[in-house]
């Protein structure tokens, strides 16, 4: 009786929706738990990775009970729906992927801290969370929820200043992200008296449009911070440089893809009121951020710092083709985001396996001659770069093909030539690393150790990169439900 007092209305026969989210919290409980109670041992380590992974594969295997495909639950707060599924079903196996690098790369490093599991976990609710709702509120706490973890895992690098001086940069310019937020919201409520980004966006009038346009844009502004949008990138480089590189994958592709998700849930209710302010806002910082992301990338002697830059660009190539505000446009950002999150991971993933030797330090010059030291990687990494170039058959080529095309079909045509430039660009340090690796001489020698859960969890990732390129259908068939799905229901508003 008490509970139910205190929730309230809350059904709480609608907690069946949550099962994934329920799971993965229980995983962050039990893992705290373990921590306080078992002393440090190597045992304690593999218990907590294996523990970790069993979570994870239960909060799949959760998905398989979904009696609905679209339900607003726990009064409106909360959307399930095919996006928010698929979202989190990507989050979940970039996770599980990311986990046996980041037990390995720790103990190698002697930065091992238990904390990193089950923060993992929370920012994994965080984005769970942040991909399952149009409510401001649900949004807000769970975009804190995400960044507080990352600020935290980002200096997790023992004895490392650079890890510290990209947490700081990362939590001041994060908070900075929040703070906007919170303006855009109090303007769309102000403007609308709704919680709700559907309803705040379909309540357009001539009295309330100034409201609703700078809400709109400051909400904008704030998720261009977190994505890494220049010119509000300054944080990124030095944060992905300073945290342990697995991290970096995960926030880079898990991050990343729960970040955009509040944008993408936005483009079906820009109506031809707030169109035009919407395509300018976000034309100019893709054109800015496709090319000046790809400059900077081009003249990087640090190869870490060289995918933070590529990792900045493909924000811009993205955001780019949001500006169509149209079904075909939010395919392909849809697709694009999806693809982006299997080859940035496994471009980072390979680094961090790198990083494991004690002669590599991620300069560009010794990376000559990796294919005669590792071949698996190399040919893995070699994948990843020409897949984030865009060349076929990879699923880089279809992602940036699509862009273009949902550029055309509204006949922004200036904005499909910078993103022709930026990949042109783009091309001076992807083939120039490739190059290096296959035709100079070994500059170091490198032996990297890694497990069979790494093996599997790179060639799995190179097998999707080939596969999905060849075959995008397999991806792209579910993608174009989900865009035209959401366009229908925004129309019934």
């Amino acid at each position: 009786m008490g509970i139910r007092l205190l929730l309230g209305s809350t059904n709480l026969y609608e907690l069946k929706y949550l099962l994934p989210e329920i799971v993965v919290f229980l995983g962050a409980f039990a893992l705290f738990l373990l921590d306080i109670v078992m002393k440090s041992s190597e045992t304690k380590k593999k218990l907590f990775l294996w523990i970790s992974v069993l979570f994870l594969s239960l909060s799949v295997l959760s998905f398989l009970y979904k009696p609905e495909f679209f339900k607003d639950v726990f009064s409106g707060t909360y959307t399930v729906d095919t996006l928010g599924i698929f979202s989190k079903l990507f989050e979940i196996i970039l996770t599980l992927l990311t986990l046996p690098f980041l037990h390995t790369y720790m103990t190698k490093k002697n930065t091992f801290y238990y904390e990193i599991y089950y923060i993992t976990f929370l920012s994994l609710l965080g984005m769970m969370t942040l991909s399952s709702s149009y409510n401001l509120v649900v949004i807000y706490v769970s975009l804190e929820m995400v960044s507080v973890s990352f600020y935290i895992m980002t200096a997790l690098f023992r004895g490392s200043f650079v890890s510290k001086e990209g947490a700081y940069k990362y939590l001041i310019i994060g908070g900075i992200s929040i703070i906007i937020a919170l303006y855009g919201a109090a303007f769309m409520y102000g403007a609308s008296k709704s919680l709700d980004i559907r309803a705040i966006m379909s309540s357009y009038n001539p009295q309330n449009a100034l409201y609703l346009i700078v809400g709109m844009i400051l909400f904008l502004l704030a998720f261009a911070i977190k994505i890494g949008i220049i010119p509000f990138h300054f944080w990124l480089p030095d944060a992905y440089t300073g945290a342990p590189t697995p991290i970096t994958g995960f926030m880079a592709s898990a991050g990343k893809l729960a970040f955009f998700i509040p944008l993408l849930r936005l483009v079906p209710y820009v109506n031809q009121h707030l169109y035009s302010s919407w395509m300018i806002s976000v034309s100019i910082m893709a054109a800015l951020t496709m090319i000046v992301g790809n400059a900077l990338a081009l003249v990087q002697a640090d190869l870490k710092r060289l995918l933070a830059y590529s990792s900045i660009a493909h924000s811009g190539y993205i955001l780019s083709v949001l500006s169509s505000n149209s079904s075909m446009g939010l395919k392909a950002a849809i697709y694009f985001v999806f693809v982006y999150s299997i080859m940035g991971l496994g471009s980072f993933l390979v680094l961090s396996v790198l990083e494991q030797s004690d002669t590599w330090d991620n300069q560009i010059y010794k990376i000559g001659g990796l294919y005669r030291n590792t071949g698996f990687l190399s040919l893995s990494f070699a994948v990843f770069l020409f897949a984030l170039l865009g060349i076929p058959p990879t699923v880089g080529f279809v992602g940036k093909a699509l862009v273009f095309l949902g550029l055309a079909i509204k006949n922004i045509y200036w904005l499909g030539f910078v993103l022709i430039l930026a990949t042109a660009i783009s091309t001076g340090y992807y083939v120039r690393l490739v190059m290096l690796m296959f035709t100079k001489d070994a500059e170091i020698r490198i032996k990297p150790e890694y497990d069979i859960l790494e093996n599997l969890s790179i060639g799995l990732l190179v097998v999707l990169t080939l596969v999905l390129g060849m075959f995008p259908f397999i991806l792209w068939n579910g993608i174009s439900n989900i865009s035209e799905f959401l366009f229908r229901l925004a129309n019934l508003r």
